[in-house]
């Protein structure tokens, strides 16, 4: 009988001299290469490791992360953090050399000498922001959101402003308490620093809020990312940085943002209302953020006002605190006059305006009870609960 003849199977020695189907000196070239390809590249990544950590270049954030000024601020499972409530403490802003501001706190934990929801028959305006809106370096009296209800009492203006705010933590702010402050209009004041501040690694005052991502467009809500293990490296921290600069400002997912925004206002039956709050300067990712917000406003038909113009034209040594990114009374000043031209001409037209009232001049200090802070008072020494 004629056999047929078997194909040859390749084979390669093993350990003890014999030889073994299924390699041959090619693929054993082949998986030598590999391996030395992915031990070079190996070596040449924890070189590169150790050379960003010899030039303290590209630093993983701290974990758990550090908070800024801890005796003010709490965490808060709906806005991210507050102001402990319902207290009365004092603060000194700027920090070296600054004055002392006394800082009081609503039962809601924002800055403010009265309630959310206490009866009040007028138009409410609710503020959303960070800093800026939140006054830090003036009086409670001299912002602009108590300038506005100043030149023109029969409009309440309630300041929902909080130090580190983006506008991720600004529309959870407006989803926990749009119903209790019952807003006719809801003014959201972006500074222009406020855009990168939805990023997965930022941590507002230092505590981890669960953050939003673009999911198809769609905003979808995640933990705060932990920094550890592989994270700490600093290659990782190489990754995100190239990632954050494909969109540095974060366009896609602020406009998201605000479109969220705007939808929750109408839910509450209020009108929206957009602000750009500028730096000391103008530089052209300042110009890129304010006319996405001025473009996103104008297709949602969204009153808009651009900050920068009037707060320059004035002057930025006059309108800012020295050698600080805020604005101090004169700022305010400016920027409550320009929102409430916007509002009497195209938001609350039939609520009138008052008199007008001289440009610039002094607004008095509405305080309950007389202010107990002075300023050789050190931060946080002496605080009350308030009744």
């Amino acid at each position: 009988m004629q056999h047929r003849a078997s194909k040859s199977i390749p084979e390669c020695e093993i350990g003890d001299g014999t030889r073994a189907p299924g390699v041959g000196s090619r693929g054993l070239a082949r998986v030598k290469n590999v391996a030395l390809s992915i031990g070079g590249l190996v070596i040449a990544l924890g070189l590169a490791e150790v050379a960003l950590r010899l030039f303290s270049l590209y630093s993983p954030p701290d974990w758990p992360p550090r908070q800024l000024r801890a005796g003010f601020y709490r965490a808060d499972p709906l806005t991210g953090y507050r102001l402990y409530p319902s207290t009365r403490t004092c603060l000194r802003y700027p920090d070296q050399g600054g004055p002392v501001f006394e800082l009081v706190s609503n039962s809601d934990g924002f800055r403010s000498s009265r309630e959310l929801g206490e009866p009040d028959p007028r138009p409410r305006i609710a503020l959303l922001g960070d800093s800026f809106v939140f006054g830090l370096g003036v009086k409670e009296g001299e912002r602009f959101s108590e300038v506005v209800e100043d030149l023109d009492p029969r409009w309440r203006s309630d300041n929902l402003g909080m130090p580190g705010f983006g506008a991720d933590l600004m529309v959870r702010t407006l989803e926990a308490l749009g119903k209790k402050a019952k807003p006719n209009v809801v003014v959201l004041a972006m500074y222009t620093h406020d855009f990168v501040r939805v990023n997965p690694q930022y941590a507002g005052m230092g505590f981890p809020s669960p953050k939003y991502v673009l999911d198809g467009g769609a905003l979808r809500e995640i933990p705060f990312p932990e920094s550890a293990g592989f994270r700490r490296l600093r290659l990782w921290q190489v990754v995100q940085d190239l990632k954050t600069r494909r969109d540095p400002s974060q366009l896609a997912l602020n406009e998201a943002l605000f479109e969220r925004f705007r939808t929750l206002s109408i839910q509450l039956g209020a009108k929206p209302v957009a602000l750009f709050l500028p730096g000391r300067g103008d530089v052209e990712v300042d110009r890129i953020r304010r006319d996405a917000l001025r473009a996103w406003a104008a297709r949602r038909h969204v009153p808009f006002r651009d900050l920068s113009t009037p707060i320059f034209a004035a002057g930025v040594e006059l309108t800012y605190i020295p050698n600080n990114p805020h604005w101090n009374a004169r700022g305010h000043r400016i920027a409550g006059e320009v929102l409430h031209a916007l509002l009497a001409s195209e938001v609350l037209p039939d609520a009138g305006t008052a008199p007008g009232s001289s440009s610039l001049a002094p607004l008095p200090w509405r305080r309950r009870g007389p202010s107990f802070c002075y300023d050789a008072l050190v931060e946080g020494r002496k605080s009350e609960a308030r009744p």
